[in-house]
């Protein structure tokens, strides 16, 4: 393996507060973004419809702009370079909410700053499992740090639009980017990302086909041959993941048509997020143990229950504790799809994997969201019931699928040439 330069005299200990700073920074307008943006939309007037025609077009677009943005940071010099990139152009893409007015103009504004905005996240965890696969850093514990994040937003967010008001969201977030724009400078510079040697099913060992014929072109959309192995997982965890459309876009809907204040609703998300963190915390040796396929069971099984019981009105104390179970529902998904690719890929297809992930996702995540916004629209909470039914189809398919193969450190790493 070719020697790099110490990133310190402590490489992996910078690398991690560097990594949790990244995270923070990234977090905090997602923070703001998920509870209050639909709050907003229907303050300017939007109906149940329109916000879900909105939130699922943008989602879609992400599938469209996130993976060829990822496969590039795959060959790019440094991820990191466009990861401060990303989020210049989100803090201009989110100023302009600040002046569009009606249903169009917002559909437009949202658009853009969704394909800007859709690859810091999986740029950050590309950047992260380089740490993880060169230095042994704890991915959870650097990650931990944007759902601290997440939920002082949520809280700090609730405290300011209860005084400014819904029409206050454009400024908030705004500022949010700011900070997300300062600390993503200090994202670690890795280099290129290494290239290791063959994997099982590398995409170097697919037949040739000539480059000219319809048969390669089709073959090129499809996932590459070391990717399609782990499509099972892959698609369980996005059906788990998309399974929290209702969630992002209506839970808060939900709960102020019940009554509940502002506060209170931010309270909530804290709640769900510092579960969230618990289980980031604590997450890698239980994983070990247990497995991938141990998690993600558990995972699908909770939010089908989890949805279900959010068809009901459970008072103050009942959805705080509902809230914890975002521990297993979201975060145990998330961390066993990184510790999947993590596992199984090479470093410089780790873009490639976190686009092909981000794709089902997205694309289970629009749907989802679209056919969420009419559901509520006419039968309100019970809308939940299909969230709790794409859960129960993951859990099918992980009892079906084959246990996936760890390639450990997926190959001896080099510098690519």
């Amino acid at each position: 393996m070719v020697s790099h330069p110490p990133i310190s005299s402590d490489p992996k200990r910078r690398f991690d507060r560097r990594m949790s700073l990244v995270f923070a920074g990234n977090f905090v307008s997602l923070g703001i973004f998920f509870p209050f943006f639909p709050v907003w939309l229907a303050h300017e007037g939007l109906n149940g419809e329109e916000i879900g025609l909105i939130l699922a077009l943008q989602i879609g677009l992400r599938v469209l702009v996130c993976p060829p943005v990822l496969r590039l940071a795959d060959r790019s010099r440094d991820r990191a370079h466009l990861l401060i990139a990303t989020s210049v152009a989100s803090l201009a893409a989110a100023s302009v909410y600040t002046i569009v007015e009606g249903y169009t103009q917002i559909l437009v504004a949202t658009l853009v700053l969704a394909a800007v905005w859709c690859p810091a996240i999986p740029l950050s965890d590309a950047i992260a499992l380089s740490g993880v696969r060169r230095l042994g850093s704890d991915y959870g514990r650097s990650r931990l740090w944007g759902s601290l994040s997440f939920i002082l937003a949520n809280v700090v967010g609730g405290v300011a639009l209860g005084h400014l008001g819904p029409g206050g969201f454009p400024l908030v977030l705004s500022l949010t980017f700011l900070a997300t724009v300062a600390v993503t400078l200090f994202a670690p510079r890795m280099g290129r990302p290494l290239r290791a040697s063959p994997l099982p099913l590398s995409p170097s060992q697919e037949p040739w086909l000539p480059q000219r014929s319809l048969t390669s072109r089709l073959r090129r959309l499809a996932p590459a041959p070391d990717l399609r192995r782990l499509l099972p997982f892959l698609l369980a965890i996005a059906l788990i993941q998309a399974s929290h459309a209702l969630l992002n876009g209506f839970a808060s809907l939900v709960w102020a048509r019940l009554g509940y204040s502002a506060m209170e609703i931010g309270c909530f998300w804290a709640i769900g997020v510092i579960a969230e963190v618990v289980l980031f915390r604590l997450a890698a040796k239980p994983l070990r143990r247990f497995g991938v396929r141990s998690f993600l069971i558990a995972a699908a099984l909770t939010a089908s229950a989890r949805w279900t019981l959010l068809t009901f009105d459970l008072g103050l104390l009942g959805f705080a504790v509902l809230q914890t179970a975002h521990a297993l529902t979201f975060a145990a998904t998330h961390v066993s799809l990184q510790s999947l690719i993590g596992s199984s890929v090479a470093e410089n297809r780790f873009g490639a994997a976190q686009g092909l992930s981000f794709a089902l996702q997205t694309i289970l995540m629009a749907a989802a969201t679209l056919g969420g916004g009419l559901l509520y629209e006419t039968i309100f909470s019970s809308a939940f019931y299909a969230m709790a039914a794409m859960a129960l189809t993951a859990f099918a398919i992980l009892l079906l699928a084959p246990q996936p193969q760890s390639e450990g450190s997926g190959g001896k790493t080099s510098e690519p040439s």
